[in-house]
């Protein structure tokens, strides 16, 4: 039996939409309409649901490790272990996150202003991210088969790096790519460097037109073989060009959206408990579960008392982390809100606040391609930022101490620390007023 799906993603400015047809491992009816307005593309779904993908570049992916593999439990602390690691509130967010192998997760949030228009939608089944997307449409046409393997996906300029040990993730990277950055060969070095790893392949997918550089480059560098699996010939459809590959496999997941990364919430309506023999086994194992969940009532709730303390002193610790000069308070959510109404007020200067890796792709766009520069370290706060690194030579600072002085927002540009290291690298500290 056939099942349709079908998808939506952003393209070029504006919408593309697919829609399919899927039976054992093969898709048929392939259709492409490239739309401007969205609510055009969503018309032309209007009998059936569809998906939706946002950008890499939109949103965040974290590999997360937990000593347990219980789901609520992992609910629980899921948003504590993110806020270390987001340059925002995840109470901006909309996070979701499923479990790869017992006690590894694939954790993804993106800003809920991408998701609040399109959520009300009630035929939109599922959102993810495009790298999400194009690595189930891989396995879902056994491109990618069972084993160790390393999955790149470039979406514009940024690149999401994910090396997997049979079915489980172990280890994931995602960064903005430029052919200058050295991001993408650190990121093979570190997968080479581990021994518990052994890839059997290398998978890259991209929309970008160097995607056959970055191949035959990682392949001269590291002696790997790169596969760039082609959208045409696998469904052997000569319209089906790869940048499509997040449509297809977002189509496809909106066909069965259940237990999948769904940034907008599973959205299942639950069939009638028919009252039958099955039912009848189904009530005495819910009598059962109730006899043990009231046992285990007191644990849970120490469960949550525990994770509920954890939560109220991470506003503080969150606080003082992202405004270090400033003193302490008693509402830390209330002066939140104030400072970054502060920082509205001033929408022309560089919010580091907002989106810090927006900032460091605007000043790696400032710095001319002909400065070889690598940083080490960025920090910023809603009154300064600091970056470390190292380049060849003093004239190649002076550059970038005059590229960052003519930024939009950046005043006070001074340098805090210049020295010759090994190598005859330069170190430089810049420290910058906002």
């Amino acid at each position: 039996m056939r099942k349709r799906g079908a998808a939506i993603i952003p393209r070029n400015g504006g919408w593309c939409g697919v829609a399919l047809s899927a039976r054992e491992g093969k898709i048929a009816d392939l259709r492409i309409i490239e739309k401007d307005d969205l609510s055009e593309l969503r018309a032309e779904f209007a009998d059936d649901g569809y998906g939706m993908a946002v950008d890499n570049g939109s949103g965040y992916l974290f590999m997360l490790t937990f000593p347990f593999s219980d789901k609520r439990r992992i609910k629980l602390v899921v948003g504590g272990e993110l806020e270390e690691r987001l340059p925002v509130s995840v109470d901006d967010l909309a996070i979701d996150f499923v479990e790869t192998v017992k006690g590894s997760v694939l954790a993804a949030a993106v800003p809920k202003a991408l998701t609040e228009g399109i959520a009300e939608d009630k035929r939109l089944r599922i959102t993810t991210m495009q790298a999400v997307a194009v690595l189930h449409a891989l396995r879902w046409l056994n491109v990618i088969y069972l084993g160790d393997f390393v999955f790149l996906h470039q979406n514009g300029t940024t690149m999401i790096v994910m090396g997997f040990k049979g079915d489980g993730l172990c280890y994931l990277r995602q960064f903005f790519h430029t052919p200058q950055s050295d991001a993408l060969d650190e990121a093979i070095s570190e997968i080479a460097a581990d021994k518990t790893l052994s890839p059997r392949a290398y998978f890259l997918v991209s929309d970008s037109g160097d995607a056959q550089q970055i191949k035959q480059h990682l392949e001269v560098k590291f002696h790997i073989h790169v596969e760039m699996p082609s959208l045409r010939k696998v469904l052997m459809n000569e319209a089906a060009e790869d940048w499509l590959w997040p449509a297809v496999g977002t189509a496809l997941l909106s066909i069965a959206p259940k237990g999948r990364l769904n940034l907008t919430g599973e959205r299942h309506s639950a069939g009638l408990f028919l009252f039958t023999k099955t039912a009848l086994y189904g009530s005495a194992a819910l009598a059962c579960a109730g006899i043990i969940m009231a046992v285990l009532f007191s644990l849970d709730h120490y469960f949550k008392e525990s994770a509920y303390e954890y939560l109220v002193a991470e506003q503080n610790r969150l606080y003082r982390l992202s405004f270090p000069k400033s003193p302490p308070v008693r509402e830390p959510v209330k002066m939140f809100r104030e400072k970054i109404r502060l920082l509205d007020k001033n929408p022309g200067a560089i919010a580091v606040g907002a989106n810090p890796l927006a900032v460091l792709n605007e000043i790696s766009a400032g710095i001319g391609p002909d400065i070889d520069v690598k940083v080490s370290e960025f920090a910023s706060d809603e009154k300064e930022f600091t970056m470390s690194g190292t380049t060849v030579s003093f004239a190649s600072i002076e550059k970038i101490k005059a590229a960052l002085e003519h930024m939009h927002g950046v005043s006070q540009v001074e340098m805090q620390n210049l020295d010759l290291a090994a190598g005859r690298e330069v170190k430089f500290k810049i420290r910058g007023k906002l």
